[in-house]
């Protein structure tokens, strides 16, 4: 029989429409906190007498010689079987009262606090055993507790085995099932961090996986700290942000001027100009959102938040840049320079004022693109394709709803905080302007691919051959917004998917192959 001291969960009210589901270790921890427990109940000396053979039981696990609830059972039993319930709930309250606070992250306790000020039903989904996160949770102010129970003989004394399944991966949806019935008339808002999680994230409306970062939010350089050190001025240029100017060499690629040096060259200028130029406006941007990216998880740590490059230092390279920009515009053409001058005031406009329009922010940083294909095309003399201008219209406004997808899901509680605009869009209104961007892009760049036109400049009809690449890395794209949540960096997400790099190789060597 399971053990159960706490007061039993109060009954969700009838018109209670909204959950809020957390897993406690790793999510709402910073650690794994079944061994710290083991390890508080039986002390340190006995705990670490025993840890080879908890590696051993481990090792089975890893080499599929025996299951986790196998393997979890082993460990279990060789540090509290035989041990009065009573005893060892003692023991579990303590434990919850002295070690785990300690343990607790402050940006998930943040969010904690965010749900219940609005009256959600809070949930603690965790596969450590309910003695002791039982204890835990409800003083944080959760309304109920799923957790691995341990089992007891009828003496009062732990077996060492778990009562049930242990509750993880798909076992957690089954516990929310039992205690919830349908979970598809909720809303649900999940919380997990490992793979385990993934089962139970995929049946809520607001999964957030991997969200929360414990660390403090530096204002200023640890005593020591070395400022505006090249380390930090090269981050704050973002030069992994260049690749995006690519698209400036579209214009060449497809207009079947590669071979004139003399339009290649001020292709080669013009991406650098908008390199210089995008450098130097991410400082200024930087500059501008300090003090809201030191309550973001991750942006909190950019140089300038971080206090690492001081504002004296970030403008003077602000100013090299955007002479670079100028000067490498002007070598392009006069109209080169004319469209780098309204890129970098648009964007302006954008930094202090124009983000926090919904829906327009995104067609700014898709304008963005555009202009970069024109600077490649019109200012250096290509004529630019309208099936490709509005092929990409539709791909950079699909990557700029994706992008906001990403971010509204991924910033826990101070989404307000750091970027308002959020608070006008929703995950259903974005994944349908998502899913009407990606069809258009699809179409217009298979109209593309077939047009007589095309067929003429590049003397094949075969470019449609290229469209299962295409169509493979936007769905491909689309699995890590939704399965790895990813997409709130397009340039890092391209870069670490293997998926997606091989796709972009072989769609670059059969078009150049098919055009050359």
């Amino acid at each position: 029989m399971a053990l159960s001291l706490a007061r039993q969960p109060r009954q969700a009210p009838a018109q209670t429409k909204t959950l809020a589901v957390f897993d406690l270790d790793g999510t709402l921890t910073t650690r794994d906190t079944l061994l710290p427990f083991l390890r508080f109940v039986v002390g340190t000396a006995a705990f670490c007498v025993r840890l080879p053979l908890v590696a051993a039981f481990v090792l089975a696990m890893a080499l599929g010689l025996i299951s986790r609830q196998h393997a979890k059972e082993r460990v279990l039993g060789l540090y509290l079987r035989g041990m009065e319930r009573l005893a060892l709930a003692a023991r579990a309250e303590r434990f919850a009262r002295e070690k785990l606070p300690a343990l607790m992250r402050r940006q998930a306790l943040a969010r904690l606090a965010w749900h219940r000020a609005r009256g959600h039903y809070l949930v603690v989904l965790t596969a450590s055993p309910a003695i002791y996160a039982e204890y835990w949770a409800r003083a944080a102010g959760f309304d109920e507790v799923l957790g691995t129970e341990l089992e007891f003989d009828d003496r009062g004394c732990a077996t060492g085995r778990i009562s049930g399944a242990n509750c993880h991966g798909e076992e957690k949806v089954r516990r929310l099932e039992e205690r919830f019935g349908d979970l598809s008339g909720l809303v649900i808002h999940g919380y997990g961090d490992s793979a385990a999680d993934r089962a139970f994230l995929a049946r809520c409306t607001e999964p957030r996986f991997r969200v929360f970062d414990d660390g403090p939010a530096p204002s200023a350089p640890q005593a020591g700290g070395i400022r505006n050190a090249t380390r930090d001025l090269a981050q704050l240029i973002r030069p992994h942000q260049w690749v995006k100017n690519g698209f400036v060499f579209v214009g060449v690629i497809f207009g079947h001027t590669w071979n004139a040096f003399d339009k290649l060259a001020e292709a080669g200028l013009a991406a650098l100009a908008f390199s210089l130029a995008a450098s130097c406006i991410y400082i200024v941007n930087d500059y501008a959102d300090r003090e809201r990216d030191k309550a973001h998880p991750k942006k909190r740590h950019r140089p300038l938040a971080a206090g690492r490059v001081t504002p004296q230092a970030a403008f003077a390279l602000a100013a090299l840049l955007a002479a670079g920009a100028v000067a490498l515009a002007t070598l392009a053409g006069k109209l080169v320079l004319g469209i780098v001058a309204a890129y970098a005031i648009m964007n302006l406009a954008y930094s202090f004022s124009l983000k926090g329009v919904v829906i327009l922010d995104v067609f700014i940083i898709a304008a963005g693109f555009i202009l970069r294909i024109l600077a490649g095309t019109l200012g250096i003399g290509v004529n630019p394709s309208q099936w490709l201008i509005v092929c990409s219209l539709f791909l950079t406004l699909f990557l700029g709803f994706t992008k906001r997808r990403a971010e509204l899901l991924s910033v826990g509680s101070d989404f307000v905080i750091h970027r308002r605009v959020l608070l006008n869009y929703n995950a259903n209104l974005l994944d349908k302007m998502i899913s009407i961007c990606a069809c258009a892009a699809l179409m217009c760049y298979a109209l593309y691919t077939t047009s007589p036109v095309t067929a003429e400049i590049h003397g094949t009809q075969n470019l449609v051959y290229t469209l299962p690449f295409v169509v493979y890395g936007f769905f491909r794209y689309l699995y890590l917004l939704h399965a790895r949540q990813a997409g709130t960096d397009t340039s890092r997400d391209l870069a670490r998917d293997p998926h997606l790099i091989a796709t972009l190789l072989a769609w670059g060597i059969v078009t150049a192959f098919l055009i050359a």
